[in-house]
This record gives C-alpha cells, sequence and structure tokens, in this order.
C-alpha cells in the first residue's frame, strides 16, 4: 500500500486561479533542456505571496512556472526588468539568471488560464515589479 504524504503545496498546485495580477515571489531557477528539442531552457518557479482574486477568493501559496529560452531573450526582458535589471531599448546589458541572482526575489505576475494537454492550468503571462 502506497502512503501519500501530501503538502499545502500540493493542494495549491491544483488550484486555478482566476486571470489578473497577484504579488508572487521567485522559490527556484533550475537550468535545464526542453523535452522536444533538448536546447537550453531556464524554468523560473513562482509562489503567489498573501492574495485575493478579484473574488475575493485567497490563493495563497498557489505555485506557477514559467520557462525561458536563451535563444529568445526578448520573452524574459519583462521579468528581468521587473527584478530591477533596468534593460534599456538598447538592449546592450547582460544578465546573470540564476537561483543565486533571482531566489527570493518580489513581484508582481499576471496569471492566465492555458490549457495544456488537455486540463486548465495557471499559465504566468506578463511581470512588473512590485512597487507598481
Amino acid at each position: 500500500m502506497a502512503l501519500f504524504d501530501i503538502t499545502p503545496e500540493d493542494v495549491a498546485r491544483g488550484t486555478l486561479v482566476r486571470p489578473g495580477w497577484y504579488p508572487a515571489e521567485v522559490t527556484k531557477v533550475e537550468d535545464g533542456l526542453s523535452k522536444s528539442k533538448g536546447k537550453p531552457k531556464t524554468d523560473v518557479h513562482f509562489k503567489i505571496l498573501e492574495a485575493e482574486d478579484h473574488q475575493g477568493e485567497k490563493v495563497n501559496g498557489v505555485p506557477a512556472v514559467t520557462t525561458f529560452s536563451p535563444e529568445y531573450p526578448s520573452f524574459a526582458i519583462n521579468f528581468l526588468n521587473a527584478l530591477g535589471a533596468n534593460i534599456g531599448k538598447d538592449g546592450k546589458t547582460g544578465v546573470n539568471l540564476s537561483d543565486d541572482t533571482a531566489k527570493g526575489k518580489r513581484l508582481m505576475i499576471y496569471i492566465k488560464n492555458d490549457e495544456y494537454e488537455g486540463k486548465m492550468n495557471n499559465k504566468v503571462a506578463d511581470y512588473r515589479p512590485l512597487d507598481s
């Protein structure tokens, strides 16, 4: 017989959040390879902080993840600027994204609902500084 040790994060992982802006914290940054093409990628994991959606439901601790590819760095600009990188229009900035540089940083993330493999999921669609 299997024993399932269910944590609060396991329960939160299945929570579908209504689309909107939420305060979040970076919990982990992982480098790896994409499953389909074996190309480099960086997964950034978030946890929604103390928050309610626009209908008053608590969404504290709900995890979300986004993936960036070094091949397409433009998709990471809003995220990096939200962390304080200040990437200008000239784009002449090298930014090191790692667990050491991003873990624990707080920002606002925009969550939208997206279907993946037949199931609705939370998808991080945009980023801005926590102060804005």
